[in-house]
């Protein structure tokens, strides 16, 4: 009976242990905004065509034990067009972009890697791309098709 209690008593003290560590671990905190842009985009020799988008942003800080973030992911979403700002004429553009950061004390940047998706009928990105050495996996097919862009926008 002694042992049974022991037992019993040792099995509630690890349960609690176990379940109030996370309680105690500082959640993570979201911030989120939306932002309109309208910037040049690309020299198409006769004019320059604007990237004209609605930017959503959903960034999740991960604190440490402190309460410092050590880490934090940003999605970044964009839906709009690239436009002809003389003609009007317009591709439609959009996609997402999801920034993975590791974090210094201090706020600056230890390490960053992105997944990139984009979607147009001219422009076209799907990827991992590596801040620190530059690298990138996947599929990118932006430069290649500038041309036929800007011949679609009245070049």
């Amino acid at each position: 009976m002694a042992m049974r209690r022991i037992l019993g008593t040792s099995a509630t003290v690890l349960l609690t242990l176990a379940l109030a560590g996370p309680v105690a671990a500082a959640q993570p905190e979201v911030i989120t905004w939306s932002n309109p842009v309208d910037r040049p985009f690309l020299d198409c020799g006769t004019f320059e065509a604007h990237g004209v988008w609605t930017v959503r942003h959903v960034l999740t800080l991960f604190p440490g034990a402190d309460g410092t973030p050590i880490r934090d992911i940003e999605q970044m979403s964009f839906v709009g067009s690239i436009v002809n700002p003389d003609t009007g004429a317009s591709i439609e553009d959009s996609g997402k972009v999801v920034y993975f950061d590791t974090l210094a004390p201090d706020g600056s940047y230890l390490t960053t890697y992105s997944n990139t998706v984009r979607r147009s009928d001219y422009f076209t990105v799907a990827g991992r791309q590596n801040w620190q050495d530059g690298s990138f996996h996947g599929v990118d097919r932006f430069d290649v098709n500038i041309p036929a862009a800007c011949a679609a926008l009245g070049a």
